[in-house]
């Protein structure tokens, strides 16, 4: 892509195209992530194939830790394959492991099938934010990454609709086949978003200074790290809290999360916006600060209303950083000359938050409750706003 290393009217359209193309192939692939693994794959082994119900925890369980261990791989490939041969590999991996799921209609079947799909999709998010980082320049990627994350959001709900509908007929083969579909589109997608020719880095990667040293990377790895076990944290507490605590069903929760829905929805796009390179841990600081008064206040809400007033700023809080965090993790790894290398890295770490959040709150529940547990994540998120804060005074990310 030249758009990078242009200027005027040319540059503008080729980010463009670039941006449209990727957010094509982030429908595609999160759209067919949502209808395979958690939204059809919950009833396509419950219902159709009566697996145990421990099943559907193993598939999710897979899904992830084959995404954390290939973050890494899928990073050293980047810098050292042809960018299209890294996009045709991708897509034999998802495709191979749909076509197990079709071949062999079992449950083991199914969970051999997601390592593969893994495997391809963990590759397609390593392409998807390495074309960004060609593709754009940093005055414009917050809200290039709030568009994708927009994005990712309506094609979560797109694959639970596609599901349900789905769900209501006989012929299970039309989820798989569906998600043929979608990995196909997904890869002409990437194959537009992204550079044919020479190495996935690119000529311009490739002659990069180094300037990002060893601490660069550390506080970034914390700060990623931290983010992603904050959030699937919360999201771990969710279901607990407004399930038992106080005795919503998940319709009245919605009803109740919809305000809080719309405002995370703006908070993406106004952050992503403002946002700008060199301050983006003062930014995330900010959120962050946000985001730990309002957990604070959760471990002590007991009425549903007032759940759904603290879920506004909380909801801020969790979609306005996305974007920002995103911006800069591809921001650091445009300053290195193994970029592809760097985002496998921090990728790595991402998936090993979203792993650690959880499961602790998890065991913090069956310890010590929900209402403990929750307060003590608020203190944990406090505790990154420090660092986070800190961070900024010494690093210009």
């Amino acid at each position: 892509m030249t758009a990078t290393s242009s200027s005027g009217p040319t540059a503008a359209t080729g980010r463009a195209h670039t941006l449209t193309a990727l957010l094509g192939a982030i429908f595609c692939i999160d759209a067919m992530t949502s209808l395979v693994v958690i939204a059809y794959g919950n009833s396509y082994l419950l219902h159709t194939l009566q697996a145990p119900a421990s099943y559907p925890g193993y598939a999710i369980g897979i899904y992830g830790l084959v995404k954390l261990l290939s973050a890494a791989a899928g990073g050293w490939l980047l810098d050292r394959v042809r960018n299209a041969l890294v996009v045709v590999l991708l897509f034999l991996l998802e495709v191979t492991g749909l076509f197990i799921i079709l071949a062999t209609h079992s449950a083991a079947g199914y969970l051999v099938g997601i390592g593969f799909l893994s495997t391809g999709v963990a590759i397609a998010w390593l392409v998807v934010f390495h074309a960004l980082g060609e593709g754009s320049d940093a005055s414009g990627r917050g809200s290039a990454t709030a568009y994708m994350g927009l994005t990712s959001t309506a094609a979560t709900g797109a694959g639970f609709g596609v599901a349900a509908l789905i769900g209501e007929t006989h012929f299970w083969q039309a989820a798989f086949l569906i998600a043929i579909g979608l990995a196909s589109v997904s890869a002409l997608f990437l194959l537009r978003a992204y550079p044919r020719r020479g190495g996935a880095s690119g000529a311009a990667a490739r002659a990069a200074p180094a300037t990002a040293g060893l601490r660069t990377h550390a506080i970034a790895g914390v700060v990623v790290f931290g983010h992603f076990t904050v959030v699937f944290a919360t999201v771990g507490a969710f279901g607990p809290f407004v399930l038992r605590t106080l005795d919503l069903s998940l319709l009245q929760a919605g009803l109740l999360m919809a305000p809080a829905g719309a405002i995370g929805a703006g908070s993406m796009l106004v952050a992503g916006k403002r946002s700008r390179e060199g301050n983006r841990l003062r930014e995330l600081a900010v959120l962050y600060a946000v985001g730990a008064a309002s957990v604070l206040l959760l471990s002590s809400v007991g009425r549903p209303w007032v759940f759904g007033v603290v879920a506004v700023p909380l909801a801020f809080s969790i979609a306005g950083s996305q974007p920002l965090l995103n911006a800069t993790v591809i921001d650091l790894s445009r300053s290195v000359q193994r970029s592809g290398s760097v985002l496998g890295w921090l990728l790595f770490v991402e998936g090993l938050g979203s792993a650690v959040g959880p499961i602790t709150m998890g065991a913090g529940i069956s310890w010590i409750g929900i209402r403990p547990s929750i307060l003590i994540l608020g203190a944990v998120e406090a505790l990154l706003v420090v660092f986070t804060l800190t961070a900024s005074r010494r690093e210009r990310l």
